[in-house]
């Protein structure tokens, strides 16, 4: 039989870098409205790949062309 062993979401570094991914998202939606292709763009990059974003630059250089 398998030990079963508690899980603390709260404590776990996994569990912080996808809320700040998911905020992030949320924001640059919110803020700058992006067409469907550039904000999946940028969830691939952010949330997929954990790739740091400053989501102002990006948002500015994506709507600039």
């Amino acid at each position: 039989m398998e030990n079963y062993q508690s899980f603390n979401p709260q404590s776990s570094s996994t569990f912080s870098q996808i809320k700040e991914s998911i905020r992030d998202m949320i924001r640059l939606q919110r803020d700058y409205q992006l067409s469907d292709e550039l904000f999946w763009e940028a969830f691939d990059n952010r949330v997929l790949r954990n790739v740091p974003l400053n989501i102002s630059q990006y948002a500015t250089m994506t709507i600039r062309g």
